[in-house]
């Protein structure tokens, strides 16, 4: 008995040094935004930061593209409180191109969402006049009110929308006064929930309806591993909350308990319903009332799920944007709900395609990262490059450091987007030079990156160096060493191909007719080096290539 005392107490002890406080840090990524609300990804390498104004703008390797992914301008209702609210991608992004834009409508008390589509010809750019209107809530106030006002696509690939009580957002008045969000015949105080893939994916709004009991949920995110949804919902006075739902999700409506309840303390008992189960709140913390005076307004994070960063595995991050304050719960559910680490007019957090975290300010209009620089890098790079033979892309690389590191997928793209690994390299200490070839390269612009992935399965990417062939580097032999079959390829028009022995002796020569490839019959030829010359005439292009025939 004893000994199991001190087993469970030796793993609660492993459990608690796993799980310690975070010593985080703010990143600067870049600025210069106006008035920013909202950062999210589209399954690539890019950002998109939507600015209240109407624009969406789009951040690759650092820099903001100078035009606007998206201008609709002339469409939102106020370009400093009441226009774009949140955007969203689906899944299915990159084969679509839709995604889907909620904002507040010009001289209406209307909250619109609707679907855009990207052009066709620049995946930079989107199509301003493709708008088709999915949704329309229409608001008393939208100006004072709550309206929510958050998107985001679930695991299960159904588009959920946040929607404020429509009361007064003032200090001191009575919250919900009508009880909107309980009321099952309006869709304030709610989360909707819309299948994409229908015709009419907004018909008969009041049957989408997912959730009810909020009174203001300006963000929400799903945790991108197990698909559990984690709310923040901004309270009237004395109390800020965090609300959660476990995926998959099932059973009767989810309450979340407002006006009832603000937090876990009732607000107005005359809208209790006898007999209604509220879903208690994850977390609370102290509001306006009850912390002093001081202004507070819960942003809803995400649960950090990239690979930099293994210490903050698990944790989820959520902030204040009146305090600035950043806070997190940990993966056994601990709660830090002052990490140390400040964010001025925090509006939103965001998460890129490899799941690191990002958070925006609204009034300084910086985008900015969330790191843990105290975590070790499993893999260093001195460098990646990429060279070009007469037949093949070279990948070189070294490391400065490998700590519990495995091994190295290489990794090919057509797009930059898209990338399907080519073949593995294990990792064989710091200070190691390595090398892969890619033997038989795309006929156009090829985009390479390293995935480094450590011992414990985490990972994280290499920068992307390109390399393009035109139609004189083609000409490649393959197999080399080869056998008795062999390919020249990247051949044209026009083209003499010689094939001499080491010996000197001519066993092949041909007038290319079209461009293309030659199958050579190497059976009953010298074994040996050979070397293969590739004259035009016409366009003044030689070339000399050197095989083996085993």
């Amino acid at each position: 008995m004893k000994s199991l005392v001190c087993t469970i107490l030796l793993l609660i002890v492993a459990v608690s040094d796993d799980f310690a406080q975070l010593q985080l840090a703010i990143e600067p990524v870049t600025s210069g935004f106006t008035r920013p609300v909202k950062v999210t990804h589209a399954s690539d390498g890019r950002l998109f930061v939507a600015e209240i104004g109407g624009k969406i703008k789009i951040v690759k390797n650092g820099a903001v593209i100078s035009q606007p992914f998206l201008d609709i301008g002339t469409k939102i209702n106020d370009p400093d409180w009441a226009g774009i609210f949140s955007i969203a991608f689906p899944p299915d992004y990159q084969v679509s191109g839709f995604f889907y834009v909620l904002y507040v409508v010009k001289s209406k008390t209307e909250v619109q969402i609707s679907r855009f589509s990207r052009q066709a010809g620049n995946a930079d750019l989107a199509d301003a006049n493709s708008e088709v209107k999915i949704l329309t809530i229409p608001y008393e106030d939208v100006l004072g009110g709550h309206r929510g006002g958050d998107m985001a696509f679930g695991k299960d690939g159904f588009l959920y929308i946040s929607t404020g009580d429509n009361g007064p957002g003032s200090r001191g008045v009575p919250g919900d006064p009508n009880n909107n969000s309980q009321n099952m015949s309006k869709l304030f105080g709610k989360l909707l929930r819309l299948n994409t893939s229908e015709a009419l994916p907004g018909d008969n709004p009041l049957g989408k309806i997912f959730a009810l009991g909020l009174r203001n949920p300006w963000r929400f995110g799903f945790d991108r591993q197990t698909g559990d949804l984690w709310i923040g919902d901004n309270g009237q006075d004395g109390w800020e909350e965090i609300n959660y739902l476990s995926y998959p999700f099932g059973g009767p409506l989810s309450n979340f308990g407002w006006n009832c309840l603000e937090g876990t303390q009732t607000y107005n008992s005359s809208h209790c319903a006898p007999g209604t189960t509220y879903i208690a709140p994850k977390l609370t913390y102290a509001g306006y009332t009850n912390n002093g005076g001081k202004d507070a307004s819960v942003m809803g994070g995400f649960v950090y799920r990239g690979s930099r960063y293994p210490s903050m595995k698990g944790h989820y991050f959520f902030g204040d944007y009146s305090a600035g304050k950043i806070g997190y719960v940990d993966p056994l559910g601990v709660t830090t709900p002052d990490a140390g680490l400040t964010y001025p007019s925090l509006i939103s957090f965001g998460e890129d395609q490899a799941g690191e975290l990002y958070t925006l300010s609204f009034l300084n209009g910086t985008l900015s990262k969330i790191t843990n620089p105290g975590d070790p890098l499993p893999v260093k790079l001195l460098f990646v490059r990429l060279t070009k033979t007469d037949s093949r892309f070279l990948i070189h690389w070294k490391t400065i450091q490998e700590s519990k590191f495995s091994h190295f997928d290489i990794q090919r793209s057509r797009d930059g987007r898209t990338f399907v690994t080519l073949g593995t390299v294990h990792g064989e200490g710091a200070g190691n030079s390595y090398a892969f070839a890619d033997g038989e390269p795309l006929h156009d612009t090829g985009y390479y990156r390293l995935k480094m992935i450590d011992a414990d399965g985490t990972f994280q990417y290499s920068s992307v160096v390109t390399g393009a062939w035109n139609i004189r580097d083609r000409s490649f032999i393959f197999p080399n060493p080869g056998g008795s079959q062999i390919t020249i390829g990247g051949l044209a028009k026009g083209d003499e191909v010689r094939i001499y022995h080491s010996s000197g002796l001519l066993v092949y020569s041909r007038d290319i007719v079209s461009n293309g490839d030659w199958k050579v019959n190497m059976e009953g030829k010298p074994k040996g080096v050979y070397t293969v010359f590739i004259d035009n005439t016409a366009s003044g292009f030689s070339q000399k290539l050197k095989m083996a025939y085993k």
